[in-house]
């Protein structure tokens, strides 16, 4: 979930805990305390060190009676008045909207750490979404226009939040339904739903079928359309208008199929690097590819499909061939004699390579 939608769930969930004496802070400490987990991007050095610790210890259950204390400590110089329990409370409860709402996602939170680094995930709801946003935003500004009836307004956007992603965990539950009826999967192949940019409807369904993966775009709503050859946009707002012709209903879903590469001395040592085992232990669905280089060497490839692009894939490739709209594309490039010459991120621009 994106960092002010987070502030604003937290600032209605505490301010729905509290009457109008105590409003002021409890609004304060929930929306400041719902953003701070994401703090932790300040202190991360590059691309990697993203994917191996964002949503780790600023996202740990473990750490956040810490916090909590922190932020009260903080407070009780602004808030003279309140006791210092009630702010511990509201601070520990935005820390927490944050941890939960983050679970709902698909990137995986690490909310055990340290004691364990296991990502968990719920894959009920995209990164960015307005209806989402939308509830918290419309809760805290009438509660604000109304600070008499704050608390009752406050409730109602809470139960309103609540209602949505009861609604999205069951339309997650008809999606991997569906996804398993498309691909026909067998036993014990793991298979996952994907919630899409700007509709609850919307899934990306991926399976690893131990040879090859799988992926495939689709709505389950009433509105899905059928486009036979939809066309590949060429701006960020012909992309959005043109969205949902990528998203065809489930019996006129299309599956892609991305082979994964035969083992060989190369693929091996791009796998041995400590690089890409971090890559590799963040990925659900990696998708690695060879390619030999003219006069030796090789180019290997690493990304997860769970960031497949709805219009294009693998790799959403520019018309000079960069890589301009997939993250988390990392490269490796090696010489005839397994010699590591370049790595990292693609970062668009001809395909160059970003730091690590």
């Amino acid at each position: 979930m994106d960092t002010p939608s987070h502030g604003l769930a937290g600032a209605i969930l505490t301010r729905a805990m509290t009457s109008r004496p105590g409003a002021r802070a409890a609004l304060w400490l929930g929306f400041l305390a719902g953003m701070l987990p994401d703090a932790d991007a300040f202190f991360l050095t590059g691309r990697l060190d993203y994917l191996r610790n964002h949503r780790g210890w600023s996202h740990s259950f473990v750490y956040l009676p810490f916090f909590a204390l922190a932020m009260a400590a903080v407070a009780r110089l602004f808030f003279r008045r309140a006791r210092f329990a009630d702010l511990w409370i509201f601070a520990a409860v935005g820390i927490a909207s944050h941890i939960l709402f983050d679970w709902i996602t698909s990137f995986g939170t690490m909310f055990f750490t340290p004691l364990t680094t296991t990502r968990y995930s719920l894959d009920w709801v995209f990164i960015l979404d307005l209806f989402f946003s939308g509830i918290g935003f419309v809760t805290l500004l009438l509660s604000l226009a109304r600070p008499e009836r704050g608390r009752r307004i406050a409730l109602a956007g809470c139960a309103a939040l609540a209602v949505y992603l009861g609604f999205c965990a069951i339309l997650h539950a008809r999606a991997l339904e569906a996804w398993r009826r498309i691909d026909r999967l067998p036993p014990g192949a793991a298979a996952a739903v994907i919630p899409q940019l700007l509709s609850p409807f919307r899934w990306l369904g991926l399976s690893d079928h131990g040879g090859f993966l799988h992926a495939c775009f689709f709505d389950i709503g009433p509105f899905a359309r059928t486009v036979p050859t939809p066309r590949v946009p060429e701006k960020l707002s012909e992309a959005l208008r043109r969205l949902p012709d990528f998203y065809p209903p489930p019996g006129r879903a299309r599956i892609r199929t991305f082979e994964k590469p035969a083992d060989s001395p190369e693929l091996r040592r791009a796998r041995s690097l400590p690089e890409v085992q971090t890559y590799l232990a963040f990925a659900r669905f990696p998708l690695e590819t060879v390619s030999l280089l003219p006069g030796g060497g090789a180019e290997v490839t690493f990304e997860d499909l769970r960031f497949l692009p709805f219009f294009t894939g693998p790799w959403a490739r520019g018309k000079n061939g960069e890589y301009t709209r997939e993250p988390f594309v990392y490269r490796v490039r090696l010489d005839g004699a397994g010699r590591v010459l370049e790595r990292g991120f693609i970062v668009g621009g001809r395909g160059r390579y970003g730091g690590g």
